[in-house]
């Protein structure tokens, strides 16, 4: 799994959280993680399980991966 940071642009606080990958659709980005934990994301049988949605307005930026 990767860790995401996120930036939010009212007070400048910084959150990592640990996820597999992210969506931004323009409005919102939702960070998600693939389950079962470690499957493939192409196989049928995956899916994708929510972490946390933010709105994009609220956030300095996309989600930066961070070691």
């Amino acid at each position: 799994m990767t860790r995401f940071r996120i930036e939010f642009v009212d007070d400048g606080s910084e959150i990592d959280l640990e996820a597999d990958d992210f969506d931004d659709d323009g409005e919102w980005i939702s960070i998600y993680q693939y389950l079962p934990r470690g499957a493939d994301p192409m196989a049928p049988a995956t899916t994708k399980d929510v972490v946390a949605s933010f709105d994009r307005r609220s956030l300095v930026g996309p989600p930066r991966r961070v070691s």
